[in-house]
């Protein structure tokens, strides 16, 4: 007896529904090992010396006993910065951004995260275990004659941007948070998708987040969400690039479950962590004014 039309359509449906469950969970799989595998590069040859700027080497000891290595900017107003750069990146990424606070006074901190440039670590953890990495790179500013212990800041691009929206929830010792183009740490976060292309590819995401949780023995502390609702009565600024509504959906997310003072800014024609690129003056403008507020009253 011949099958009808339809029962070969049904079939196909579930066949093609089990093929896509095992593309997600496949491609899920080796996506994690790519993403919890060590970024270690040597690093060279920019310092901040290419911009006029005397700094130190410094080693940062993590708590558990990983040694992080970076620069740091001494500062002349009694304020410090720490600087945090993008997944799988080094503290050489984030020099446009010291020359910007230096050029104000300014002391800036930037190392390479754990498993990344020159730092230690055999394992990246989507910036979960950097958040409490961010206590030791405060405990070195506490323990500078230059630096207020009330006046430290702290400043992250993509991951680092992520990984300073969690530190700022963890450490009241950081006054100000400057988050540009923070994306997701958890699955809740990446919820709801953007666009029709996103839905098709969200199942990836818990998939995704489940399988380096397994593979790096870490977890996000909090959600982006939550973290954003825990550091106020602090600053709290997020950048998003004009040309990412991807981008921007997150982060109105997280300046909604932020209280007062915080600030939330669209910079028209920027592509991801590219705001200082596409409107330089506006975007120096902007980050010191918000700096400036608090650490230097």
């Amino acid at each position: 007896m011949q099958k009808p039309r339809g029962y070969w359509l049904r079939l196909f449906g579930v066949g093609l529904g089990f093929f896509y469950i095992l593309f997600v969970v496949a491609y899920a799989w080796i996506t994690a090992d790519m993403m919890i595998s060590p970024s270690h590069h040597p690093i060279c040859c920019d310092t901040p010396a290419n911009f006029g700027a005397e700094f130190e080497t410094v080693t940062l000891l993590t708590k558990d006993g990983l040694k992080l290595y970076g620069w740091y900017i001494p500062s002349t107003n009694g304020t410090a910065v720490i600087l945090l750069h993008g997944y799988g990146g080094d503290r050489t990424s984030t020099l446009a951004y010291a020359k910007m606070l230096n050029s104000h006074g300014y002391g800036v901190l930037l190392y390479d995260q754990r498993a990344s440039g020159e730092s230690e670590g055999e394992t990246r953890s989507w910036g979960w275990l950097d958040v409490w990495d961010v206590e030791s790179a405060i405990g070195y500013l506490k323990s500078r004659n230059d630096v207020n212990p009330k006046g430290i800041g702290i400043m992250g691009c993509s991951t680092g941007a992520e990984i300073a929206i969690g530190a700022g929830a963890q450490f009241q010792d950081i006054q100000v948070v400057i988050a540009d183009g923070a994306h997701y740490t958890t699955a809740s976060d990446s919820w709801p998708p953007y666009e029709f292309k996103d839905w098709v590819g969200w199942p990836v995401y818990p998939f995704l987040i489940t399988f380096m949780e397994l593979k790096s023995g870490a977890s996000a502390p909090l959600s982006l969400r939550e973290a954003a609702s825990l550091i106020t009565p602090r600053h709290l600024m997020l950048i998003v690039a004009g040309e990412n509504g991807y981008e921007q959906v997150r982060a109105q997310s997280y300046y909604d479950e932020a209280s007062e003072p915080k600030e939330y800014w669209v910079v028209e024609g920027a592509s991801h962590c590219g705001g200082h690129l596409a409107r330089p003056e506006e975007y120096e403008e902007r980050i010191i004014s918000f700096f400036d507020e608090p650490l230097l009253k």
